[in-house]
Order: C-alpha cells, then structure tokens, then sequence
C-alpha cells in the first residue's frame, strides 16, 4: 500500500481495517517497524512484532542513524 500513514498501518495491524490480502498485512507491520513505532507502542504490538521477525515474515528495523546537531550556516 504505497503512501501508508501510521494511522494506516496501526489500524491494519490492529485488525480494526480488514484486509485479506496477508502482503498489505505484513506491509502494515513492516511500515511501523521501519519508522520504529513499535517501540512506542504497547506491549502486544511489541510482542507481535518480535514474533513476526523472529519468523522472518518481518525484518527488524535498519538502525538508526544519530541525528547531526542544527548548526545554524555562518553568513
């Protein structure tokens, strides 16, 4: 599902949007992985997650990168 909001995907994950389509399922999941969500998210959601990538239906979420400080450009 290109262009998935949070909302979206929390929702879809949730099973409060139905879809029987399992790709848009896992896609939903992946999406809050990625944009790491999940650690945000409650305990089920966390668990879940955990579960679908230890069976490898999901990828754990690449690393972060540290965000650089906002250095304001000398003039």
């Amino acid at each position: 599902m290109k262009g998935m909001t949070f909302t979206e995907a929390r929702d879809i994950a949730e099973g409060s949007i139905e879809y029987d389509d399992h790709r848009i399922i896992r896609e939903a999941w992946q999406f809050l992985i990625d944009r790491h969500h999940i650690r945000r998210m409650d305990d089920w959601f966390q668990k879940t997650a955990q579960e679908l990538i230890d069976l490898k239906i999901c990828w754990p979420a690449p690393a972060e990168r540290p965000r650089r400080p906002y250095h304001k450009k000398k003039e």
